[in-house]
């Protein structure tokens, strides 16, 4: 009875902790995504992004996946690597993309999706 009980136990554990897994950033980030940390640029797209749209929390692990949207190529966004709290480009623009406090964007890229137009601030 004991071995049935411990194992819905770390059942459930798992089962708890894989609900936050989505927003978790387990690795560290590559080299190239380093260059972009702490600073704006403007970029141009060379390949369909998936764009997230992150409803944040009080909290950051309370920050939760909303919506879906696409970059398409040719589009020009702003665009600053984050790595944390469920962001890891962050995307703005005047137009689609606004953050405000209640919500962000966050777009997944990869290496040579994108071409730096003009670095900002």
């Amino acid at each position: 009875m004991k071995k049935v009980t411990s194992i819905a136990l770390i059942a459930a554990t798992t089962l708890s902790l894989s609900a936050f897994a989505p927003l978790a950033e387990t690795a560290q980030a590559s080299a190239w995504q380093m260059k972009y940390i702490d600073v704006w640029y403007r970029i141009k797209i060379k390949k369909t992004t998936k764009v997230k749209r992150i409803k944040n929390g009080k909290l950051a692990y309370q920050n939760r996946v909303i919506g879906h949207y696409t970059l398409h190529k040719g589009s020009i966004v702003q665009t600053t690597y984050s790595g944390h709290e469920g962001y890891e480009f962050i995307i703005k623009s005047p137009h689609k993309y606004k953050m405000t406090n209640k919500y962000g964007y966050s777009a997944h890229f990869k290496k040579g999706s994108f071409t730096v137009i003009k670095h900002l601030k």
